[in-house]
């Protein structure tokens, strides 16, 4: 999302390494332990973990209200919010001869909180009419504890990703689907001659602090990161040095985007089609079998476990079960990181 000509289907056409088809694209997660993997196991099918980019949305208007309807639509169905930022200059920008990221970004967190604090100043006033509101436990009662105990936040300009939030808040968040409770990742579009001598130190700063919050934030030249997607791979790592890159920002801009949504990634290893699963961060065992089929889940009886350190450790799967780095777990382990797992189950 972002201010019209700030460069976001320029890096949504990088970020999808050039296999950008229209505007959704699912994107493989880069992971330099799932290509060890590969390389290792040469399956017949490789499955990489993804993430699926949108870049339907309209963008903000530049006056009146900054969020269309259209766009507050498509914006709530979104599990994560992609704030690109401009901060280099262009006569075809809006306000191209005032340049302030740092303006940019704050107005936009603000709309979001005001929006959601009309959601919920609208939703308290019906309340007050509700017959349930005062029986403990039922729906319209935890509604009212919830939206009375944020509505001074908001007030006070504190988006609802920043407040603590118990389990059932959050689900009670998710159904109102509050623009500012939803992840955010913010990248400031800069242009190549900031980036080759470092991004200004009003986005630096600003980028340590959305950093303290929580926040992943960092600084891309969206139209270098074009260029080195259009590059036969091959190229791409003398391009990169020549520009003094250690990776295209795109993949940064991935993983940022991944990790923002609470994901880690488990892989299964097989010769067929070996496989790296996206898993809620905390989940369990069990819950790991049910991503990769519910009726593997259903039967499930043990969770054979390599950690993805012991599996380099001894160079395959094989040799860290003959070195006993194999674990048995049952549906409560709580999957790591990294891990290599294969279900025992009924069938």
């Amino acid at each position: 999302m972002g201010f019209p000509q700030v460069g976001k289907s320029t890096l949504y056409r990088a970020a999808a390494q050039g296999q950008a088809k229209g505007s959704v694209t699912a994107v493989p997660v880069p992971d330099e332990r799932f290509d060890k993997i590969v390389e290792q196991v040469k399956p017949k099918k490789v499955s990489p973990a993804t993430v699926v980019l949108d870049d339907d949305l309209e963008s903000f208007q530049t006056s009146g209200k900054l969020f269309s309807q259209r766009f507050l639509d498509e914006a709530r169905k979104a599990d994560l919010l992609l704030h690109v930022v401009r901060g280099f200059d262009s006569p075809m920008a809006p306000y191209h001869e005032d340049v302030s990221p740092i303006r940019d970004l704050e107005n936009v967190e603000v709309e979001m909180v005001l929006t959601d604090l009309g959601i919920v100043e609208n939703r308290l006033e019906r309340l007050q009419k509700s017959m349930t509101v005062k029986n403990p436990g039922s729906p319209d009662y935890l509604e009212k504890a919830l939206f009375s105990r944020i509505k001074e936040p908001l007030e006070n300009g504190t988006p609802i990703r920043a407040m603590e939030l118990d389990e059932e808040e959050q689900k009670i968040v998710r159904n109102y689907q509050f623009l500012s409770g939803k992840q955010c990742v913010v990248a400031f579009n800069v242009g190549e001659q900031q980036l080759s001598s470092g991004a200004s130190d009003p986005i630096k700063m600003k980028i340590a602090e959305l950093a303290s919050n929580g926040t992943q934030a960092f600084a891309v030249c969206a139209t270098i990161e074009e260029e080195i997607a259009q590059l036969d791979p091959a190229d791409q790592p003398e391009f990169l040095s020549s520009m003094g890159l250690s990776e295209p920002a795109a993949n940064r801009l991935i993983k940022a985007v991944y990790d923002a949504l609470g994901l880690i990634t488990f892989f299964t290893a097989g010769e067929n089609d070996t496989k790296a699963w996206p898993l809620r961060r905390g989940s369990s065992a069990l819950k790991a079998a049910a991503t990769i089929h519910n009726d593997i889940a259903k039967g499930f009886i043990r969770a054979e476990v390599v950690s993805y350190a012991d599996y380099c450790e001894h160079g395959s799967l094989d040799a860290a079960y003959k070195a006993n780095k194999m674990r048995l777990e049952g549906k409560e382990y709580v999957v790591h990181d990294g891990d290599l797992i294969h279900i025992r189950n009924k069938s």
